[in-house]
């Protein structure tokens, strides 16, 4: 995913796109890994919050270092594709 990727969607438009559930979304937003570009709505508390697509999709997806495969993320700290990979890494870094 382009994490220069500006297009702007709503929590509820941002779910299904990245199959990722909205609670998830809104603890990403908690925690601060994600802010929103700019709130829908003034006052009441009645706005929806907007983010870059490529944003969410960078915290979504990663690319392997090893391998350079694209793969979708289980945890935000996974960091390569698969265990082979973070093995061969690993080997590759004790050297």
């Amino acid at each position: 995913m382009n994490t220069k990727d500006n297009v702007l969607v709503t929590l509820a438009e941002a779910a299904p796109i990245f199959n990722v559930n909205i609670r998830t979304l809104r603890a990403w937003v908690a925690s601060g890994r994600i802010k929103p570009v700019r709130r829908e709505g003034k006052g009441g508390g009645g706005g929806g919050m907007l983010f870059a697509r490529g944003e969410v999709g960078s915290l979504v997806y990663g690319i392997c270092p090893v391998c350079a495969g694209g793969f979708k993320r289980a945890t935000l700290r996974q960091s390569f594709c698969s265990t082979l990979c973070r093995q061969r890494f690993a080997r590759l870094k004790s050297k």
